[in-house]
């Protein structure tokens, strides 16, 4: 089986707002996720690498989503997102970008839990316990947040709160109802 790569280009163009080389730095973190997750897997496996660009004022969020196929029923699914702050050129955590990291994702968390209940009960597992567990407010339950234009959108990969088939789950908060967490 032959190793191959495909990837998908969501073309966004700042070129006449942004000096920056956005296309430059996607490719080289690109470059760096595919050479980590490929020395974690076996030899012989499949990769799908695609990412999205979204933007909220000077921030620039890269969510690369990665499926490696080694065999089995499924993919293997990776998510790393990247934030960009196109005014000073650098890379920020999400810890630059918010305050008070507990209070931020116990508010995120129970926002997440109130809408996933609501509005997406026939995508999340009957288990109570299996969706409080991926609910729980740490970093790890909320490491794939996006910073788009009118809110944020965290994403919730298969597993921690449904099943495989229903893929990706994802929840949108507007920025007025956690704008006490957030230093952007």
């Amino acid at each position: 089986m032959n190793n191959y790569v495909n990837t998908l280009y969501h073309e966004i163009y700042i070129e006449e707002v942004y000096s920056h080389d956005l296309d430059k730095i996607i490719k080289e973190k690109q470059n760096e996720l595919l050479a980590k997750i490929k020395g974690e897997n076996a030899k012989g496996s499949t990769y799908n690498i695609s990412y999205k660009l979204n933007f909220y004022q000077n921030l620039a969020t890269i969510h690369f989503t990665v499926y490696v196929y080694s065999g089995g029923a499924h993919d293997i699914r990776y998510d790393k997102i990247y934030y960009y702050d196109l005014n000073n050129g650098k890379f920020l955590e999400l810890e630059d970008l918010i305050t008070n990291e507990t209070k931020f994702f116990k508010k995120i968390s129970a926002i997440s839990k109130e809408i996933l209940k609501k509005e997406k009960k026939e995508l999340i597992y009957e288990d109570a316990y299996l969706v409080e567990d991926g609910l729980k407010p740490t970093k790890e339950n909320f490491q794939n947040i996006i910073f788009e234009a009118t809110a944020i959108k965290i994403i919730f990969p298969p597993y921690q709160v449904g099943p495989w088939s229903s893929g990706e789950i994802n929840v949108e908060i507007p920025y007025q109802d956690i704008a006490d967490y957030l230093k952007i």
